[in-house]
């Protein structure tokens, strides 16, 4: 039907632009925290250190992505006064663009943002998945080609104490050539290849109380989160490290 088939063209906007390079987000993690108490408007003080730089303009796009829906836009400037005109995508927290965000939302959206980084900001296609927001379905088509259960996402880039994590469904040992997913890949145990904190198998109890992707209730920091976005590749995607 005609919705199934909006969503659908919705989506694969989405899974065809998930490029945001870790360094960015890496360097433009103490502006972003600061984007917490208010709402993303014009005239944020909270928001031009990032609108003042390519690398935060780059992240900036991203938290409006992940916030806002298709279709709503977001105007914000920069320390000269200069303005800039971002599009929403998903949806996770539409209420930003008029109020500071609430903890589950800055936690949705930091989510959203992990799962949509990579090593060196290439162009990769994933399926984005979680079993009750409904801002990520996805069509039987999706769920078909993009068969594979990468990892899962979660954190909050938006405290006072920025935190990001990462699960894998799998025992990742190393990033294969021509991987660029490589943000829930550990060859230590402690982080990932991104510079995330590695908190496991998302199988394990201790790691995710839903240990069935897309995984849910999964611990880090002696806190649960349930805004926990599970990321799907190819078959091919997910040929690089050890099963």
């Amino acid at each position: 039907m005609d919705e199934e088939l909006t969503l659908s063209e919705t989506r694969d906007e989405v899974v065809s632009t998930n490029r945001l390079a870790v360094n960015r987000l890496a360097v433009n993690r103490l502006a972003v925290n600061r984007l917490a108490v208010n709402r993303l408007a014009v005239n944020s003080l909270e928001a031009q250190d990032l609108m003042s730089t390519e690398e935060g303009r780059d992240v900036m796009a991203y938290i409006v992505g992940c916030a806002l829906r298709t279709g709503e836009t977001v105007t914000l400037q920069d320390t000269a006064g200069t303005q800039y005109t971002m599009a929403g995508w998903i949806g996770l927290a539409p209420a930003w663009a008029t109020r500071a965000p609430t903890v589950s939302e800055r936690r949705w959206v930091t989510a959203c943002i992990l799962a949509r980084t990579n090593v060196n900001g290439v162009p990769v296609h994933i399926s984005m998945r979680h079993d009750s927001n409904l801002a990520l379905l996805t069509t039987a088509a999706e769920r078909t080609q993009y068969s594979q259960v990468e990892g899962a996402f979660y954190g909050d880039l938006f405290a006072s104490t920025s935190v990001w994590y990462a699960c894998s469904n799998r025992g990742w040992t190393t990033l294969s050539p021509g991987t660029f997913r490589a943000c829930a890949l550990s060859p230590n145990g402690i982080t990932t290849d991104c510079g995330f904190t590695y908190t496991g198998a998302c199988t394990n109890t201790t790691t995710c109380a839903d240990k069935t992707a897309p995984f849910g209730g999964c611990k880090a920091g002696g806190l649960t989160y349930n805004e926990v976005i599970t990321i799907n590749l190819t078959p091919t995607q997910q040929a690089g490290g050890t099963q």
